[in-house]
Order: C-alpha cells, then structure tokens, then sequence
C-alpha cells in the first residue's frame, strides 16, 4: 500500500513528465501534426494490414475521431488503401512512401527534443536518470503486461518488415538502401521456409506483436540467426535473452554446430545479447550505402 508521501512523489514525478512532454507535444504541433496523429502513424507503420478496427482497439480512440483523422491523412496522402488479397471486402490502410517520410521526420522531432530537455545535465545524471526510467518502466509493466512467446502467423511478416525499417531508421537513420534489403530478406525467408529447419517466433505483448527472432538453415551443420527485434518499451527486461534461448534451443534440436548472425556496431544493447549467449565477433564490413559510418559484423557461435 502506498503511504500519502509516495502518492505525493509520483503525483510530483507525473507534473514533471508532463511539462517534459508539453514540449515535445508542442514541436509535433509545430510540425502541422497533433500527438494523436503521430500514434496512429506509428500503429500504422507496424504493418501493412492494419485497419481502423485494429487502430481503435489498440489506441481507444472514438471510432468517429479515428474515421475523420483517417480521412484527412488520405487527402494528405500519408495512407492509402489497399485490398486484401483474400477478401476483397477487407481495406488495410498502409503508409505511403510519403507517409513514411513525414512519420521519420516526426520521430526526428521529438528525439531533438528529448535530447534538448537533458543538454543541461552531466552525463553521470543522465546516466542516472535513464536507469531510473527503465527500472521505473519494467517494473510497472512486469506487473501488468501479459507476455507471450508463439510461432509467426503470415500477418506477422508485414511486422516484422515495418518495424525494422522503421526502428533502424528512427534508432540508426539507416537509409532506403537498407529498407530494400530488409524487403528482400524477409521474403526470400517466408519463400523458402522450411518448419523442419527453419523458425520465426514472435513475442506478444498483451496479445500485439512486440518483438521476433528467426533462424534459417545455412548449410549441412550451419544455421543463421536473422530478424532479431524487440520494441524499445521491452527491451532490458530479460526478453531479449529469452528469445535467443527459443532460437539457440531450436538450432540444438535440429543438430545445427554453428550459429552465425549479421549486425552492425551500434547494436549495442543486442550486441550484448550475443556475447552473453556465445557469439563471438569473426569480422566487420563497412556498409556506408545504408548510412554514414555504418559498419556491418560477423558473429559465429559454436553449440
């Protein structure tokens, strides 16, 4: 139970946070977007089969507001509707390459001003802070969240694409180059997919994609690991290493002896990950087409 001074440290706390976020809210504006606009871009980015019923449920907006602001990001040319390739009475709404642009130049915005709000502080209460926030974080959701680990359906693949062109581009700025081979990798994956030697799990939280991890089959003995992706709002809360144990346990009982996989260097947090479960670092390649300083790692494990 909570004494009346905790309550009143939290409430303190939530005033903070909030002027904190008026200032981003304020840069959103600025940019002609309203923050709601900005989540439903971001739902919407998630994957190419998403509709207003998904949007609805998962963001709880009045589904009257939802149908207007759709509307309007149509006639800005952000959407667009396509149909289902089995039912015809289906639309998903999918971002155009338009859409896509001004969702990164929003996410640019709010990252310069999460940046500006902590230029004051040292880098030790920066440090500080942010240990605070994912302890703050974790713990809250450790409570509440209901976390599952399955097989991928075929929806999760527009997933498993989008987030990763739009996380590598909001977290590394990794270029349309990289966007291309994303497409292509993904589904030469699903093409070619075979459940006795191949697998893609995905992690759900509270019942929505939130994370995914892939191992194919390389050669006689080999297997690659590929696709290995978490929400930031999951990650450095154990899930990480859960999904390489799913992938490492899979590997051992298809008699894969070495596991390789493909990063780039500022991975750090997965880089991490891979040492903690016995890869070890074999080269580098500079991949400058997919951003600037951009280098590319081979990493090898041995079951």
């Amino acid at each position: 139970m909570l004494t009346q001074d905790q309550i009143a440290d939290i409430q303190g706390f939530n005033k903070v946070y909030q002027n904190l976020f008026k200032m981003v809210d304020a840069a959103i504006v600025e940019a002609g977007y309203s923050l709601t606009e900005k989540e439903v871009l971001l739902e919407i980015s998630k994957t190419e089969r998403c509709n207003a019923n998904i949007l609805v449920g998962q963001l709880g907006i009045d589904r009257s507001y939802m149908s207007r602001m759709l509307k309007q990001f149509e006639k800005k040319g952000l959407i667009r509707k396509a149909v289902s390739g089995t039912d015809s009475r289906i639309k998903y709404i999918q971002l155009t390459d338009f859409g896509r642009e001004e969702f990164n130049r929003l996410s640019d915005i709010q990252n310069r001003q999460i940046t500006h709000a902590f230029e004051k502080l040292s880098s030790e209460d920066t440090d500080a802070i942010c240990e605070a926030l994912v302890m703050t974080r974790n713990k809250l959701s450790e409570a509440n969240d209901v976390i599952a680990f399955r097989p991928f359906k075929q929806s999760d693949i527009e997933y498993v694409i989008s987030r990763h062109k739009t996380l590598y581009y909001a977290e590394r700025h990794l270029s349309g180059t990289f966007s291309a081979y994303v497409d292509r990798i993904v589904y030469d994956f699903v093409d070619r997919f075979d459940p006795e030697t191949d697998c893609l799990n995905i992690l759900e939280c509270n019942g929505i994609p939130a994370g995914s991890i892939a191992i194919r089959k390389a050669g006689e003995d080999t297997a690659q690991l590929r696709f290995f992706m978490l929400e930031p709002e999951l990650r450095q809360r154990g899930y990480g290493n859960r999904l390489m144990d799913l992938a490492l346990d899979f590997c051992r009982s298809r008699n894969y002896k070495t596991v390789f996989l493909l990063t780039i260097t500022a991975q750090v947090i997965a880089r991490h990950v891979y040492e903690t479960h016995g890869f070890c670092k074999i080269s580098d390649t500079d991949k400058s087409e997919w951003g600037e300083g951009v280098v590319e790692e081979y990493w090898e494990c041995r079951l």
